[in-house]
């Protein structure tokens, strides 16, 4: 259960993201290197943020074999 809660918030803070970089039209300037750099740090840190959820929510129950 504690996999799903995880999963669900890091559908929310992604979705967040993708709305703010559409807000400011990313898609649109993806080409001029300063947005591209942005734009890259960006989903790197939404990505890190992403597992840092879910090791917080769930933990590492999902990677234990035995007890």
């Amino acid at each position: 259960m504690n996999t799903l809660k995880a999963i669900l918030l890091m559908a929310i803070w992604t979705s967040i993201l993708g709305a703010t970089l559409y807000f400011f039209d990313a898609h649109e300037h993806y080409r001029n290197i300063l947005w591209a750099t942005v734009i890259g740090l960006t989903l790197l840190v939404t990505h890190m943020v992403n597992m840092f959820i879910y090791f917080k929510v769930a933990g590492d129950k999902p990677y234990k074999w035995f007890d």
